[in-house]
């Protein structure tokens, strides 16, 4: 157990976006705040004024009439005609320049006959402050905690457990550390969006040489300040030093110890099989075989060159492990499976090495619409995935090769992709200690051409805070090519997802991080170029949206290198919401096209104003010029490298990695890599250190 050094305590609480209430719903110093813009609610303060409405008659007309306009149906849809007058009596109070928190505590305390029709009316108006709020509501001692909890799920609200981090986060002072073998991902509980808390590490057996970490990010959801250490070796043991500083500078600095996940798993000597040994044919079922590991002891599954598991006509599966755990696989070769070569569900601690995989998934007997199907009266094929880990967590997927599934994926052009997929995330275990923990590195997942797969890295259930990879992954130094959606789906759940040092190319959009249900996330040192599907159209190099609609996590974007014909950093709706949050440092990102909607280096028509652009280098080759839609916080440094020459050589460049001057006003710490000269950042895939 890591041990816990507390120097001087922290007392004080201030909330997300500065809109604290008063516990004293009495008090007539009551503090002050300014909708941010994009709400249902920023807007229809905006009528008000506009209008001169005064009166709760005419402002819950405003309500009603707004629940029915296409802009704000869908957000307002959960909030039931008797809230319209609630909802308006909450804005003229919000007129006054009073809190959204201070605002609902107060009309509670005036008329809790309507406590459900103010809370809901909050939540609803003013998504972005919707957590915030949810967390002071708790603290009042009249409110219904049941009845509270009711509401928020009726409005889409997520309600954290302390253990979505991590079981024994409260057991360790506060801090939850979820290592993976070459980063690990720190959580610091109990804190507000002002304190700031910087990071320092060392390997242990090293006693001064403290190194900078990343600050740690507000994380509005949970509630938590959090972040990642990148660039770790694997299997050993880190000191970790938090400062935390409040506004009055007051500190409180905490230490800690964590390990690094070894390389492989320890395996129990008594539970390795040779392949040859329990494979005779068709489906290799592991829950038959009843194998499985424990914690201190995997089993061990190791293959044969020779031997090739195939199922039969029919069988679904070519390896199905069902919910058994502590499972190590080496060197297996599979061919087949009528819907997914490799499946398992609530299963946990899963290992794949060196496997090669292809030939799953149904046979597409006939083509309807441009769109695959098994049998005449059947869905789509659909889904369709070499490796898919239903409900499972903690599974780690390095050095293979996926390649060749049997059924094929449309284009846009015949509507939404359906198709195979080489990997499909779904990483909600019931248990909150095995929820995501997903490692996918070294790999090479890589269709063809002519026969695509849907999305390369899909992930299931997008639209909700606990879907795709949840939290806590890690997907690097993997080869990702031809697709007709997206390369990576971290859609969902990316709470301290990593992306990083992986080559993408040849799908119709490179990441896509819409919406970001619980952040942060952090998308970094990624080459995307050459993109475009069947018919050579593409979207978008990174692809966010949804914030209004499934808030409310930030998406970082550091060093990717994008070379692309069409989009850079682009907004794409969801849930008829363009909105994102992100924080975009030090990316080179060149397109070659300029039309409409075409060539934009960043499109971000909402402007959120908690987005930021920091010295990326932005450039349109055909404009001659940077293409943007939005507030670019920072330009790039160096202007006099934006100019058609450089930019070309860029973008015509086979090289994964490019450099440009060294800025250490931009130096992100422990992401910012430095060429050998230490005069240079380098933008792109970092040189890889391959297991």
């Amino acid at each position: 157990m890591a041990v816990m050094q507390r120097v001087v305590g922290i007392a004080m609480m201030i909330s997300w976006l500065g809109l604290s209430g008063c516990t004293n719903a009495e008090s007539h110093n009551q503090p002050t705040a300014v909708a941010v813009d994009g709400q249902p609610g920023a807007a229809a303060l905006a009528k008000i004024e506009e209008q001169k409405l005064t009166t709760v008659e005419e402002i819950t007309a405003l309500v009603t009439r707004m629940s029915a306009t296409n802009k704000f149906r869908r957000l307002l849809k959960p909030l039931p005609e008797s809230a319209h007058r609630p909802a308006a009596e909450m804005l003229i109070e919000l007129r006054q320049g009073a809190t959204l928190n201070y605002t609902i505590e107060s009309l509670i305390a005036r008329s809790p006959q309507h406590t459900k029709g103010y809370v809901k009316a909050g939540l609803l108006f003013f998504p972005f402050e919707r957590y915030d709020l949810y967390r002071h509501l708790k603290t009042l001692p009249d409110i219904n905690l049941n009845a509270l909890d009711n509401w928020a799920n009726q409005t889409d609200l997520y309600i954290p457990q302390a253990t979505v981090t991590a079981r024994a986060a409260v057991a360790e002072n506060n801090v939850a550390i979820v290592a993976l073998i070459e980063s690990a991902n720190i959580s610091v509980l109990n804190q507000n969006k002002n304190i700031k808390a910087t990071v320092e590490y060392r390997k242990a057996i090293e006693s001064n040489c403290w190194q900078k970490a990343r600050q740690l990010t507000w994380e509005p959801v949970q509630g938590l300040l959090t972040g990642p250490i990148v660039f770790l070796e694997a299997d050993t043991t880190y000191d970790v030093k938090i400062t935390l500083t409040d506004a009055n500078q007051a500190t409180d600095v905490l230490q800690t110890q964590f390990t690094t996940r070894p390389d492989k798993p320890p395996v129990n000597p008594k539970k390795i099989y040779q392949l040859s040994d329990i494979y005779d044919g068709g489906t290799l079922d592991l829950e038959k075989l009843g194998i499985e590991g424990t914690a201190d002891g995997w089993a061990k599954i190791v293959g044969d060159p020779e031997l090739v598991i195939k199922p039969q006509d029919g069988d679904k599966h070519a390896i199905y492990i069902g919910d058994n755990s502590y499972i190590y696989f080496e060197n297996i070769t599979v061919r087949g499976g009528r819907t997914h070569a490799v499946y398992a569900e609530n299963a946990h601690h899963i290992w794949i090495n060196q496997c090669d995989i292809s030939k799953w998934g149904r046979q597409p007997n006939l083509t309807k619409n441009g769109k695959a199907f098994e049998l005449e009266n059947a869905q789509p094929i659909n889904y369709d995935s070499a490796l898919y880990f239903k409900q499972s967590g903690v599974i780690t997927v390095e050095n293979c090769h996926v390649h060749d599934p049997n059924p094929f994926a449309n284009d846009w052009s015949k509507g939404h992709p359906n198709g195979a997929n080489a990997f499909l995330a779904y990483a909600n275990h019931p248990d909150p200690a095995f929820k995501g923990q997903i490692i996918l590195r070294n790999n090479v997942f890589k269709a063809s051409a002519e026969h695509r797969f849907n999305d390369v890295i899909e992930g299931r259930k997008n639209a909700e805070s606990l879907g795709g990879f949840v939290r806590d992954s890690a997907i690097y130094n993997n080869t990702l090519a031809y697709a007709n959606d997206d390369a990576i789906e971290i859609d969902g759940g990316q709470h301290n997802v990593l992306v990083y040092n992986n080559d993408i190319s040849h799908t119709y959009s490179g990441i896509s991080a819409a919406p970001a249900r619980i952040g942060p996330s952090f998308i970094f040192n990624n080459y995307v170029h050459d993109l475009g599907d069947q018919r050579g159209k593409q979207w978008a190099a990174i692809k966010v949206g949804g914030l209004l609609s499934r808030p409310f996590g930030q998406v970082n974007l550091f060093h990717n290198l994008i070379t692309v014909e069409r989009n850079g950093i682009t907004a794409s709706r969801f849930k008829d919401d363009e909105t994102f949050w992100i924080n975009s440092q030090n990316n080179v990102i060149i397109t070659r096209k300029d039309a409409n909607k075409v060539g934009f280096n960043v499109y971000d028509p909402q402007g959120f104003a908690g987005n930021h652009y920091l010295n990326d280098y932005l450039f349109n080759i055909k404009a001659g010029k940077a293409k943007v839609d939005g507030n670019i916080t920072q330009p790039y440094q160096f202007s006099d490298m934006l100019n058609e020459s450089v930019a070309s050589d860029i973008y015509q460049s086979s090289n994964a990695t490019v450099e440009l001057p060294k800025c250490d006003m931009h130096h992100i710490d422990n992401f910012s890599q430095r060429s050998v000269d230490n005069m240079q950042f380098i933008y792109g895939i970092a040189p890889r250190n391959n297991k």
